[in-house]
C-alpha cells in the first residue's frame, strides 16, 4: 500500500487532507474564490476603519445626551390634524 494513503487513513475520520479547509478551498470555483477573498478584505477594511475613527470619541466633552440627539433626529411631536380636511 502507498505509504501517503497508509498516513491518510490512520489519521481520525474529521482530519482526513481531502476534507481539509485547503481542499475546500481548491474545489472552489475561481469565482467564489474572488469572492470570498473580496468580503474578507472590505471585513477587514471596514474593522480598521472602525478602529482608526470610531472607536471613541476624539473630543469627549463633546458628548450629547441621547434624549437631545433623538429631539434632533425625530423632531418635534406630530402636528395635530385638523378636525376636517381643506380642500
Amino acid at each position: 500500500m502507498d505509504p501517503i494513503r497508509e498516513s491518510e487513513s490512520s489519521l481520525p475520520p474529521g482530519h482526513a487532507r481531502s476534507s481539509s479547509w485547503l481542499g475546500q478551498w481548491q474545489r472552489l470555483s475561481p469565482l467564489a474564490r474572488d469572492i470570498v477573498i473580496v468580503l474578507v478584505v472590505k471585513v477587514l477594511v471596514l474593522c480598521a476603519i472602525w478602529f482608526t475613527f470610531f472607536r471613541t470619541p476624539v473630543a469627549r466633552h463633546m458628548t450629547m445626551e441621547p434624549r437631545e440627539v433623538e429631539q434632533q433626529v425625530a423632531g418635534p411631536g406630530a402636528h395635530p390634524e385638523p378636525a376636517h380636511a381643506v380642500r
